[in-house]
């Protein structure tokens, strides 16, 4: 399901870029209008989720961070949800509705998130945000790109013909940067991406190198995954820390 040209560059000097957001959302949109009710009830490859749920979830969490840049452009800032309890209700209330209803929901969170980007002056741009009243703290400016990871990340959950291995190759070079930070406290060792040419260090320098293409590192990084396809110069891979939300026991997790 490769298509290279999808997804043109995103100006990383401009946070209201949506060149990457919009054919990524599209490509996504796309594979759920393939989807038939009994498709959409079948598991994801996250533990729990139905495809429904995830499907839910992403819409969901676009009408979310819209809220949060409208609030911001007002200069009235909101937490992006009310409470970890009232989000995982609404995805669960969501993912039973209709069909229709669901894909209403995930198209007019596109146009919802596009809309209220459109408001952002530049200098509405600088700050934070809260992901829950009192924290954590996101800083504004990475709102458009975490849309675009939410989107590609949670389309390879589906568990559909889209996975990992077609995500563009900027997007994994843009994934990499974020998630070699997020997982600092699981160093230090080194990522090298044999795809791209590439390496980060987690954590700090020194310790093993894990080797693999950087959509298989990007995969595992995010909590997804055992290591299939990479290789380490130790005996075993790191063990990760948790990704932003993620429980001890759950598994993995949605980014937000």
């Amino acid at each position: 399901m490769t298509d290279e040209a999808r997804t043109p560059s995103p100006d990383p000097t401009d946070p209201a870029d949506l060149s990457g957001v919009e054919p990524t959302g599209q490509a996504f949109i796309r594979t759920v209008d393939g989807l038939g009710r009994e498709e959409l009830g079948a598991p994801s490859l996250l533990p729990g989720w139905t495809r429904a749920h995830v499907v839910a979830h992403v819409a969901l969490s676009g009408e979310a961070l819209a809220g949060v840049l409208d609030a911001v452009s007002r200069h009235e800032p909101v937490a992006m949800y009310e409470s970890d309890a009232r989000r995982d209700a609404d995805i669960d209330e969501l993912a039973l509705a209709d069909p229709a209803v669901l894909r209403e929901r995930l198209l007019g969170s596109r146009t919802r998130f596009a809309d209220a980007v459109g408001l952002m002056a530049p200098e509405h741009w600088t700050g934070t945000f809260d992901r829950l009243p009192g924290g954590p703290a996101w800083p504004v400016v990475t709102v458009v790109s975490m849309r675009r990871r939410e989107l590609e990340i949670h389309h390879a959950d589906l568990r559909t013909s889209y996975t990992r291995h077609d995500w563009p190759a900027d997007f994994c070079l843009e994934l990499m940067a974020a998630l070699t930070v997020d997982q600092a406290a699981s160093g230090p060792f080194r990522a090298r991406a044999t795809d791209l040419g590439r390496d980060w260090h987690v954590g700090g320098e020194g310790g093993p190198t894990v080797m693999g293409t950087a959509a298989d590192l990007g995969w595992w990084l995010s909590g997804r995954g055992a290591g299939e396809g990479l290789s380490c110069d130790a005996e075993a891979l790191p063990t990760l820390g948790l990704w932003r939300r993620a429980s001890a026991t759950a598994g993995p997790t949605p980014a937000q």
